[in-house]
């Protein structure tokens, strides 16, 4: 998948669709290819990326679409989208970090206004 993505970048197309690029891939793999998507991206290049790994999208996507029988659910940042009580609603999978902090905020013990999706976001927010 890697040789392959970095073959595509070598003809520049303005247009990558990707549909889950990282699966079967461990997280070195999966950090590797979304650099090549960022690159990608910074470079001009339009990606869309079908992908499940909820902590990789929030760090690297500018706009999330969450899609459901064929229709669009959400639309927005990443945190906007991947926090939302809708997504969980509709049995979309959230970020365990959400889901720790969302539980962490019935109890009281999450003060931020934004709930987390990476990991860097929950250390952040459950510091003292």
């Amino acid at each position: 998948q890697r040789v392959a993505l970095t073959s595509i970048l070598v003809m520049k197309p303005k247009l990558l669709i990707l549909d889950e690029p990282t699966s079967q891939m461990d997280p070195i793999g999966t950090r590797e290819v979304f650099g090549v998507v960022r690159r990608m991206a910074e470079d001009g290049m339009t990606v869309v990326m079908v992908e499940h790994k909820m902590e990789w999208i929030a760090e690297f996507a500018d706009r999330v679409v969450a899609l459901k029988d064929g229709q669009i659910l959400l639309e927005g940042s990443s945190s906007e989208v991947l926090t939302s009580d809708l997504l969980a609603e509709n049995g979309f999978g959230i970020s365990r970090y959400t889901s720790t902090a969302r539980e962490a905020k019935k109890r009281g013990l999450w003060k931020k206004s934004n709930l987390p999706v990476t990991l860097d976001e929950a250390v952040e927010g459950f510091k003292l």
